[in-house]
Parts: C-alpha cells; structure tokens; sequence
C-alpha cells in the first residue's frame, strides 16, 4: 500500500489513481486468452482422441527422458485462470472509476440539508428510478397542458391501443399511465383535483392546445364507437358483480387548466363544441362590428332629422316675415 509512483494510489491488489496496473492485467488477460485456445483444442476433442493425444503425449516425454511436460502444462492452467481473474478485476474496476464523480472534501463540507431533495433516499432500486423519472416526465407534460381527461381502457387489446391512439391529433399526448404515479405527478396542484376521479386502468390525454380541444373530443367519440367501449364495460361490470369496487365509465372525467373545473364524463363531452380563443375573437369582433355599424347609421339619421328641422323652421320664419331663428321661437 502506498504512492508507487506514475501518480497512482494502490490498496492491496487494486489500483485507484492510475492504469499502469489496469494495463498490466489487460496484456494478461490478452495472453490468457492466446493460451486459452491452446488448452480448450484438446479438451473440444473426443474421448478416444484425447486419449491418444495423451499416449503420445506420455511417449513423446518417455523418449526425449523428460518428466516435467505435465508439470509444466498444469502450471500454465493455473497461469491462464488467475490471469484471466485480474484481468477481470481490472475490467470491473476501471468501469466503476469511470461511472463515479470526484467528490472533493470541500465540496462535501459545504452541503446543507436544503441541498438534499426532497425525494432523496440512502438506497434506491433500478424500479424506483424509473417511476421517479416518469412522475418527473408527468410533470414536466402537465406544465404545458391545457386539458387533461383520462377515459378507461379495460380488456382492450394492444392492437386496439395503437389504433385508439391513432385517432386523436398528433400533437395531443396519449399515454397509458398508472393512476398512482399520475397523482404523485399532480401533488400540490390544481391538477389534483382529477386524482379521486382516476380508478381502474385509464389511458391519458395531454391536449396542449385549445385549438385542439374539439378534435381530441370528437376523436374521443370515434374511439368509443368503433370499439364499443360502453357494452365492452356494461359485459365486464356484469361478470364481475360485487367482486367489482368501483364504478367502471368509458370517460373517467377530465380537467382544464385556469378553470380548474373537475368534468365528469357528459361534463367533457360538451366541450366538443368548445370555441377556440381565435373564433371567440372573432365573435367579438363580429358583435362589435354590427354594433358600431347600427351606431354609424343612427349618427348619420341624425343630422338629416335635424337639417330638415331647421329648413322648415326657416321657411315658416320666413312665411311670417321674421329673419332669424330666435324670432320664429
């Protein structure tokens, strides 16, 4: 143990700061494997073969006088595994010097615990990392989404999905989802306020844009009749019987953002006729514009009542033989 130069620190058998033991090891395992080949051929051989091998073997040794050919052929089976075993330590130790971060002793010094996250544990398993980092992708979605609605997708086949999820737009998100890691996504937002609503196995869709609200709807709708959806769970409600705890909808329900209105399943179907902000606009400018044109003719009516008020005021001034206007009145 100790500094052993070349700027690298061992401990015992392994090498942490430097690759000359790394290379030392890998040419091992290199020749490990050139001799390897050497003493699996006879080994591959059958058994008569390998019998006669080891006949010649034994006489080539009786005639030269030497004894030391088997010897010398165990001890370089020995060779070649416990090469090959470093080489393999030095494989395994180089990947995992790779994988990890310098961490200095300052940096470690100056962590608080309001630099630990919140979802932080000592151990975490390869499971519940990935349903971290999809209730984190849930709610990177939700931050972008104008509307939400999640309808059932019980006893629909793969193919069936696919096909469902054809029909809404391209750019509306459809996702099958656990409810749990949905609700875990809207924790602390308005968006969980839909979380009671989400039982049973749901497919979900982002609509990002209310332009786009209509046609998830209508796709919706499409869906629904092209597979049946409402005698599919009426059939499975009915096998199922009291063994069944909720209660099974083909729309689960649905949620738009600034409102934050929770819609039952009729509640989201009305939005098929939702406007848009553009046609909205245009709706106001339309009313406006009728407006201001019943306002621009009632304007021009009334200097025309008015001029021929004073016309006829001054003809019969004028009748009476009055010159001004004061002395008509």
């Amino acid at each position: 143990p100790g500094s052993r130069g070349h700027g690298a620190t061992c401990d015992g058998w392994v090498c942490k700061g430097g690759s000359r033991m790394a290379r030392l090891m890998l040419s091992m395992a290199a020749a490990s494997c050139v001799g390897a080949g050497a003493f699996l051929l006879p080994s591959a051989q059958p058994t008569t073969d390998l019998a006669q091998w080891t006949s010649t073997k034994r006489f080539v040794s009786a005639q030269s006088g030497s004894t030391q050919g088997q010897s010398d052929f165990s001890m370089t089976r020995v060779s070649l595994v416990l090469g090959g075993l470093l080489a393999a330590a030095a494989c395994r130790r180089q990947t995992r010097q790779q994988l990890t971060r310098s961490v200095s002793m300052k940096d470690i010094d100056a962590l608080t615990i309001d630099d630990l996250p919140s979802y932080w544990r000592p151990k975490v398993s390869i499971g519940m990392a990935r349903r971290f980092n999809e209730v984190k992708g849930i709610e990177r979605q939700l931050e972008k989404t104008f509307f939400l609605m999640a309808f059932n997708r019980d006893h629909m086949l793969g193919r069936e999905v696919e096909e469902a999820r054809g029909l809404f737009p391209p750019t509306c998100k459809v996702r099958v989802l656990k409810n749990n890691l949905v609700r875990k996504a809207m924790e602390g937002t308005e968006w969980a306020q839909l979380g009671p609503l989400l039982v049973g196995s749901n497919m979900f869709v982002f609509v990002e844009s209310d332009r786009d609200l209509k046609p998830a709807i209508q796709a919706y709708l499409k869906m629904e009749k092209a597979f049946d959806r409402t005698a599919t769970l009426d059939a499975i409600k009915e096998a199922r019987g009291d063994d069944l705890t909720y209660d099974m909808k083909p729309l689960v329900g649905g949620i738009m953002s600034e409102e934050w209105d929770v819609l039952d399943g009729p509640g989201v179907l009305k939005l098929k006729d939702f406007p848009t902000k553009t046609e909205l606009i245009g709706q106001i400018a339309g009313s406006i514009k009728q407006v201001t044109t019943k306002l621009a003719v009632g304007i021009r009516q009334v200097p025309t009542k008015l001029a021929i008020g004073i016309k006829a005021t001054v003809e019969k001034g004028e009748e009476e033989g009055k010159s001004t206007v004061g002395e008509v009145a």
